[in-house]
């Protein structure tokens, strides 16, 4: 292990947090992993006097994350800092500079993930961003890695544990309210759960499932999305009493002119995979050509659970690179395509009398769907 890799990572919060933790204490398990030597260069934060974890060396913090980003001994950039503006800013300069990216960002790959892929394709540079969609769950290294020569007809699933683990809990009998404040307890929900409530989270996770799925550019202001905010007892009770379960379900379907695409809360068969989902667990489906039906359940929030899908892009990174091989992981290989429509889905699917105002999910009508596309 000659060569000694420089990390950044931008933003010490909760994911940022736990993972700088791990990288500064775990370095001798981590670096045994992925063959390659690395040293933590610089965490870039907003505020010096917020109160920080005890194991962080404190002489690592800075609030200059331009500077410590142009760092030319800085190979790896992991961008936790969230939101759009700031983290653009900063993943660009990086990818710029031909320095390898991981991100748990979902928000600014659904917004601008095309456009900072070209720009990772053109500089020699890598964007992992594993976390960004369903924390632990490996689904874009699946779809990215382990699909790459078979043809993607639909990605769906249950991929916002915040509402999962609020709508399981409702049916344990707490009220919305109740459910809300326990999430946020449990580490699961924000202190302002507004873009999981109502449906944006899920919608740029959707947006990135297709991005990787069909290598379109697709972005979340084009897909049509509806949260759980909405959600009483009385439809959790009746959809019980139905053999039902309330659940926040994206779907994507590749056809022949773009993808039909949508977020919402939607009543599933109780003994469907989206329903068997409680607490924070996430559950995505895929179904290929060749390989047929598959399906993969985990913790999809949380913080620790983010920050194992950070560092296992970071390790995956660290073991390209200790192999002269990172060149092959920029972009993923390929440049998103561009999307002609994206048009919404959950209006082709009935709607059951007890609960009128969620669609009924109905895997053959996906499946028809997805036949169509696939034959196209």
């Amino acid at each position: 292990m000659e060569l000694t890799v420089g990390i950044a990572v931008l933003g010490c919060g909760t994911v940022g947090s736990s993972v700088a933790e791990r990288l500064l204490h775990e370095r001798g398990l981590l670096e045994r992993r992925s063959g390659a030597s690395y040293r933590v260069r610089g965490i870039a934060i907003l505020d010096r006097h917020k109160a920080r974890h005890d194991s962080i060396d404190r002489r690592l913090l800075t609030t200059d994350a331009a500077s410590l980003v142009d760092d030319p001994h800085v190979d790896l950039v992991v961008e936790v800092i969230g939101g759009v503006t700031r983290a653009a800013e900063f993943v660009e300069r990086a990818l710029y500079r031909g320095r390898h990216v991981v991100t748990a960002n979902k928000e600014l790959l659904a917004t601008h993930g095309p456009r900072l892929q070209a720009l990772a394709a053109a500089s020699g540079a890598a964007l992992r961003s594993e976390a960004a969609v369903a924390a632990a769950v490996p689904i874009l290294r699946t779809l990215n890695e382990a699909l790459a020569g078979d043809t993607i007809g639909s990605v769906a699933g249950v991929v916002n544990g915040t509402c999962t683990s609020i709508l399981s809990a409702m049916e344990d009998g707490l009220s919305f309210e109740e459910a809300l404040a326990r999430a946020q307890s449990l580490g699961y929900a924000e202190s302002d759960a507004s873009h999981d409530l109502d449906g944006a989270d899920s919608a740029h996770k959707l947006a990135l499932l297709a991005q990787a799925s069909f290598g379109l550019a697709v972005i979340s202001p084009r897909i049509r999305y509806g949260g759980i905010r909405h959600v009483t007892q009385r439809d959790v009770a009746r959809a019980r009493m139905s053999g039902l379960r309330i659940r926040p379900v994206v779907a994507a379907i590749r056809t022949e002119r773009g993808i039909l695409a949508e977020s919402a809360a939607v009543a599933v068969p109780q003994d469907h995979e989206f329903a068997r989902t409680a607490g924070p667990l996430s559950v995505v489906q895929v179904a290929a050509r060749d390989a047929g039906t598959l399906v993969l359940r985990g913790t999809g929030a949380g913080g620790a659970a983010t920050a194992s899908a950070v560092l296992g892009d970071v390790i995956t990174l660290l073991r390209a690179i200790a192999q002269g091989r990172d060149q092959n992981l920029r972009g993923h290989g390929t440049a998103l395509e561009p999307v002609i429509e994206v048009e919404p889905f959950f209006a082709r699917l009935s709607r059951s009398a007890e609960l009128p105002d969620y669609p009924l999910w109905n895997d053959s009508l996906v499946g028809t769907a997805l036949a169509q596309a696939v034959n196209a």
